[in-house]
């Protein structure tokens, strides 16, 4: 039709990622060796709170080796090192595949003479000056200046980098102070955490809409939000399209027939740059304390935070904190026919909150 535009695609929401994950650091400035042994000290110091990855390209031992290596015969290659795995991707992984790679880390440190990142570090090395004005594009958000010996700042480093005198200055060898810089803008990395109530089911055994019945006075929907309105910037209900009429916050399933799953993954369908704080409608004991404890324990590091069930010995499922990272691993178990959110607990990189009173757990699906 004339003045119409013509979409062909559904216009989907996309993540805010950079080149290969969504928290990710390029080191640059300084020789590859001395750029893995300052990203190896940064993960020493993190090994105990944030999965990280490593960036690298494999230089050849010898000249013109490369062109003489026999082409691989597999398309991918799967190796168990024993002590890690491996694998082996030809021909070359493209942007989009790469970006698939590193779903289960939480910050991801690049060599960024080989590969861009979206934040950098610039080690000053004179000796490299010339790499690094090659790369001057790929200054955008330099994070932090980290020097070799105790020198004045460079003149092509001011250059290169316009605001270098208000940058943090650290000492190669100081691992410590390099890595309490890192953590400070991880920190500001968080991502705002959003209320879902799942309130899309049947209701079959239960004989009536469960996300309505009358536990404290009020529809279950209006006392979960009241729960969940001080803990998260927005609060939405998760609900099939019939529902909607019924709610002032109506999230409507787009992912149909797959219980709290497919509302789960509907959520990261309307904002995959929020944490989603999925709370069944059908736990009526459930109280503000128990929320503020899973709240305050939350780890933006791990993929969901949740409680411990000690009666199943599993992960609980019915209220849980799914940071953004989970959203593709959510869509990778369901290409797989998985649509069990306590199967991706049970196989993901999770913190699991013990509870003293563990009966706030209880789901009640019928009225018995």
């Amino acid at each position: 039709m004339e003045g119409k535009e013509h979409t062909q695609h559904e216009k989907l929401q996309r993540p805010q990622k950079g080149f290969f994950a969504r928290n990710e650091i390029a080191i640059l400035g300084s020789n590859c060796p001395r750029i893995k042994k300052l990203a190896q000290g940064i993960v020493r110091q993190l090994k105990n709170e944030y999965v990280t990855a490593y960036v690298d390209a494999d230089h050849p031992s010898k000249k013109g080796e490369e062109a003489v290596l026999p082409r691989p015969e597999f398309v991918r290659k799967f190796t168990d090192k024993i002590s890690y795995h491996q694998l082996s991707v030809q021909p070359k992984a493209s942007d989009v595949e790469k970006n698939t790679f590193f779903d289960q880390a939480y910050l991801t440190l690049i060599n960024g003479h080989h590969e861009q990142g979206q934040h950098q570090m610039v080690i000053i090395d004179p000796k490299k000056e010339a790499s690094l004005s090659r790369r001057k594009d790929q200054l955008t958000h330099v994070i932090a200046l980290v020097q070799l010996e105790q020198t004045p700042l460079p003149d092509y480093v001011r250059q290169l980098v316009p605001n270098a005198e208000e940058l943090p200055l650290y000492n190669f060898k100081d691992e410590e102070g390099i890595t309490n810089c890192i953590r400070d803008l991880v920190s500001m990395w968080v991502p705002p955490l959003y209320g879902l109530i799942l309130g899309g089911g049947r209701s079959t055994r239960m004989g009536s809409d469960k996300v309505l019945m009358d536990y404290h006075g009020v529809p279950q929907h209006q006392y979960l939000a009241s729960l969940l309105d001080p803990l998260c910037q927005k609060v939405f209900i998760s609900c099939r399209e019939e529902q909607q009429g019924l709610f002032g916050n109506p999230l409507s399933d787009t992912f149909i027939r797959l219980g709290a799953f497919g509302g789960i993954l509907s959520a990261f369908r309307e904002n995959p740059d929020a944490a989603w704080f999925s709370v069944a409608c059908d736990i009526p004991l459930l109280n503000a304390k128990t929320l503020q404890t899973l709240v305050t324990e939350r780890d933006p590091g791990k993929v969901a935070t949740c409680f411990y069930n000690s009666e199943t010995d599993l992960p609980e499922p019915l209220i849980t904190i799914w940071e953004p990272r989970a959203y593709p691993i959510l869509l990778h178990y369901l290409s797989l026919g998985y649509s069990c959110p306590r199967k991706v607990l049970i196989c993901s990189d999770i913190k699991m909150v013990g509870l003293q009173d563990e009966q706030v757990l209880i789901n009640a699906n019928t009225l018995e």
